[in-house]
């Protein structure tokens, strides 16, 4: 794990350990005797009433690129009768939009199924507002463009000189240029940086991996000093999202790619979690990198 990244993710469970008041973190010792099972899907299926997915990096990737194996545990638990939700940080466009695109690459979640990082953003605003901060009509933003359909929706639009010193992030589409700008307008002073999708490192198709908009953000925040909402996994409020959308005493897996997120986001919820193994998290590291964040999933699962 990158070192920067590591910062990020112990960061994450700090703020959130300081808002729940929990230490949701492994000790040494349960790290050591708490071993994941290696399962298949089958082996799991009867055990859980709703499986939530990760998006990016767990069922496909960038384009139409889809994970071997993938489209086959969407089948298997469609055909079970199973409850589904895709909990995705990406805050590239709003929940239908993408619910759309994995339906094009063969993953038929409605919207209702879809939560998102960036359909959070609307009940952050609106409790921001209502404090007297900011009024969030301009921020400076940085991510794709249709990330601007986020932003609409809660009343927002990009400019490039905000008349408050407010940055949104939902990718790590920056030019140097645009990071020195945001880093200006932070340091305005009472500078929020608002983190649509809170993901520091993403897998790409080849295998390897690279640094994305919560690695972004926290270089922005590092060098501005400016306060930092983050949105999305791990965060509770997305897990409170899915909750509402869930019967009381449904049992719930949750599976993804990374540990920072996925994993220890489902321990934030309650929920267990199985970690898909070599995308955002190489099997070489797998040891240390849980041991650095003293969490580890109740699975690791593998295709079949």
């Amino acid at each position: 794990m990158d070192r920067l990244e590591l910062q990020i993710y112990l960061r994450y469970q700090k703020l959130i350990g300081e808002a729940t008041g929990l230490d949701l973190g492994w000790r040494s010792d349960q790290i050591n005797s708490h071993l994941p099972q290696v399962v298949t899907l089958s082996e799991i299926l009867d055990v859980y009433d709703v499986f939530c997915f990760d998006g990016y990096g767990t069922l496909y990737n960038r384009g139409q690129f889809v994970y071997p194996g993938a489209l086959e545990w969407y089948a298997a638990l469609r055909k079970a009768g199973k409850e589904l939700r895709l909990v995705t940080n990406a805050a590239s466009d709003v929940d239908a939009a993408l619910a759309q695109g994995a339906a094009d690459r063969g993953f038929d979640f409605t919207a209702a199924e879809t939560i998102s990082s960036g359909s959070l953003l609307a009940a952050a605003a609106s409790k921001i507002r209502a404090s007297g901060m900011y009024n969030l009509r301009e921020v400076f933003y940085i991510g794709r463009e249709t990330g601007k359909n986020v932003l609409a929706a809660c009343g927002m639009a990009a400019v490039e000189n905000p008349a408050e010193p407010v940055v949104a992030v939902s990718s790590s589409t920056a030019t140097p240029e645009m990071f020195e700008c945001a880093a200006r307008i932070l340091s305005r002073g009472d500078g929020l940086l608002l983190v649509l999708n809170s993901d520091a490192w993403a897998p790409n198709i080849d295998g390897s991996r690279s640094p994305v908009s919560g690695a972004l953000a926290e270089r922005l925040r590092l060098c501005s000093g400016a306060e930092a909402l983050y949105l999305g996994k791990p965060f509770p409020a997305i897990w409170e999202r899915v909750r509402e959308t869930l019967a009381p005493e449904a049992r719930v897996l949750m599976i993804g790619d990374t540990i920072g997120t996925d994993v220890y986001g489902a321990r934030v919820a309650g929920f267990d979690s199985a970690l898909v193994v070599g995308r955002n998290v190489p099997e070489a590291d797998l040891a240390a990198d849980e041991a650095a964040l003293n969490i580890r999933p109740n699975f690791y699962l593998v295709p079949g």
